[in-house]
């Protein structure tokens, strides 16, 4: 479900209805959160030229004096709405995901100017969600910012920022990271900039779609920028090759990966030769590791019994010095074969606490979806665009690596040292060699 939230400072502008239209057409939005609409008593003909031809429903709270104005509207095939509160600020859509039947509560916020207003919506919007059942996302325009890095050439009211801060606390709400740009409201100078829009969502569904995306995008007809937040899964490929580290630490295991290297042959291209070797190797690893775990765990079997008989020994009489010498040696066997196993028993386990979770689920899951959250990569900046398609990121990325290893110089200076050895001159060519 993709989320799209912007101010507009009035909505009768025909350009701004098209490019909220487009917008939300491009982006594929099946939510859309619209503040400061100045505008009461509005018609659902006028409300539809936003969202254009398709089915949807909305939810609107009037002007009051000359500012204020919220529209929210939904694709009902994606959300079915079962309930609506409404309050001067801010308007609250209760329904279910009808993919997953989920409870989720969708707040439009547009907080006063005033900081004292602001102050008592803070704690009104607190009630109102420990009061509702259900997953929370909080969108809108905030008026306010959570620290001095969230302003440029404008005062910051720490008091302001402090009472905001308690909000987003005690509704136990996360955000996630921004890309696209660092400020999303800009006076129309351009002087004064701040972050005043944003989405604060509850623990279960930061933790549900950790990999949400939340990207600012370009204001082309307000002083606000709109924000969108996706939640649908970008496919960046396959993942990397994973091993168990307990396989580098096998007796010849290194030795056996060079010997059925030697065997490979593939004919194509070089990156997919590159990705068949590494799947190639990977099951001629696993093949290897069974048989070595298998013929090991006869050997381990056959220690554990002998120094079991040994200890038995022991009570009645005193080893020799050979008997002794075994019983080290079966020791040292099984506390090194229990060593790795608790080394695969670790690396599972992470794996199983990030699908599944653990009697530390509320700590550990929610500190492996911060991490994963913010070392994600959602989007790069280009050439002045914000790029969020896997494969476009992927190609920046290339480049950017591509030109740091270019190499502008097109000799080498060559080194006089009759005395050293030396490789022969094909093996230096070959380090020399392009990638």
């Amino acid at each position: 479900m993709n989320f799209l939230s912007v101010n507009l400072r009035g909505v009768r502008d025909q350009r701004k209805i098209d490019w909220i239209r487009g917008l939300k057409t491009s982006h594929g939005a099946q939510f859309l959160a619209i503040q400061e609409t100045k505008l009461g008593g509005m018609s659902q003909f006028l409300v539809g030229k936003f969202w254009g031809r398709s089915r949807f429903e909305s939810a609107s709270v009037d002007v009051v004096g000359r500012s204020g104005g919220l529209i929210s509207m939904w694709d009902p095939y994606v959300f079915e709405c079962t309930e609506v509160i409404k309050g001067q600020r801010f308007v609250v859509v209760q329904g279910n995901l009808k993919h997953t039947g989920e409870v989720l509560n969708i707040a439009n916020i547009y907080a006063y100017n005033d900081p004292i207003e602001r102050r008592a919506l803070w704690e009104e919007l607190v009630i109102l969600k420990q009061s509702l059942q259900g997953m929370w996302v909080f969108g809108g325009d905030f008026n306010d910012v959570r620290e001095p890095g969230e302003r440029f050439n404008s005062e910051f009211v720490a008091l302001n920022a402090a009472f905001f801060n308690w909000f987003i606390e005690t509704a136990d709400l996360m955000e996630f990271q921004m890309g696209g740009r660092k400020y999303t409201y800009h006076l129309d100078n351009g002087v004064h900039k701040s972050k005043l829009d944003r989405y604060l969502v509850c623990r279960d569904f930061y933790n549900k779609w950790s990999g949400a995306s939340v990207v600012t995008l370009s204001n082309m007809v307000s002083d606000h920028c709109p924000i969108l937040m996706s939640v649908v899964p970008q496919d960046f490929g396959l993942i990397p090759t994973r091993i168990f580290n307990s396989w580098l630490v096998m007796p010849g295991i290194m030795e056996f990966v060079k010997q059925s290297l030697e065997s490979f042959s593939f004919h194509g291209a070089a990156d997919l030769g590159l990705a068949v070797k590494l799947k190639w190797i990977k099951f001629k690893l696993k093949e290897r590791v069974k048989s070595v775990k298998a013929e090991k765990e006869l050997v381990y079997n056959e220690k554990m019994a002998m120094l079991e008989n040994l200890e038995l020994q022991a009570e009645e009489r005193t080893l020799s010095s050979s008997e002794l010498e075994n019983r080290a040696e079966c020791k040292k066997f099984i506390m090194e074969m229990d060593r790795v196993k608790v080394m695969d028993m670790k690396q599972r386990s992470r794996v199983k606490w990030a699908v599944d979770g653990d009697e530390n689920t509320a700590f550990f899951h929610n500190i492996l979806n911060a991490n994963q959250s913010s070392s994600r990569i959602n989007g790069l900046m280009t050439n002045g665009i914000w790029v969020t398609d896997p494969p476009l990121i992927k190609d920046s990325i290339y480049s950017f690596f591509a030109q740091k290893f270019l190499e502008p110089a097109s000799t080498r200076p060559g080194l006089k040292c009759p005395f050293l050895k030396q490789i022969s001159a094909a093996d230096g060519e070959m380090l020399a060699a392009p990638f």
